[in-house]
């Protein structure tokens, strides 16, 4: 139940492209997460896979158990390295970010975080909300499913809802 309240309100509050004045936001949604793919995969992994692709990162780090997915990164990636340090993507859940000893701080400016189930419980919500709130992270994209952070110490702080 509290998904679907969820939902509708993320809904409500969420635009497109058309809402977007960030040149970074505004090309990376329409070049890269609005670009039609034939991808058969949960909307998470496909968030990832096109952002793999569209940044061209090399390295990825699995916070948490991901085997599956990781068979899927390396089916549609199969050049990217799978790595505990100095990664360019970090792939993690809610819960299992919340209990990792990974320190946002000292990650590189062109590091992408994609947080997964933001929304699934109101906890959820709430941890998301804190992430937010943290020094060096600079832009937010809430998909609802899931959420992307970037540290670009270039980019004014911005959050964005974004209906993918």
């Amino acid at each position: 139940m509290f998904r679907s309240i969820s939902y509708i309100k993320f809904l409500l509050t969420s635009n497109n492209q058309h809402g977007i004045h960030s040149p970074f936001v505004y090309d990376y949604i329409t070049k890269c997460l609005y670009v039609k793919q034939e991808l058969k995969l949960p909307v998470t992994l496909k968030v990832l896979v096109k952002s793999l692709e569209y940044f061209k990162y090399e390295s990825i780090f699995l916070v948490g158990d991901y085997k599956k997915s990781k068979e899927i990164i390396k089916k549609h990636c199969p050049k990217i390295a799978f790595v505990e340090n100095n990664a360019d993507v970090i792939l993690s859940n809610i819960n299992d970010l919340k209990n990792s000893n990974l320190d946002l701080s000292n990650l590189p400016n062109d590091c992408m975080l994609l947080v997964d189930e933001i929304h699934q419980h109101k906890d959820n919500v709430e941890s998301w909300k804190n992430l937010k709130t943290e020094d060096n992270v600079r832009v937010t994209i809430d998909m609802f499913y899931c959420g992307a952070i970037f540290f670009r110490k270039e980019q004014v702080k911005e959050h964005f809802k974004i209906r993918i």
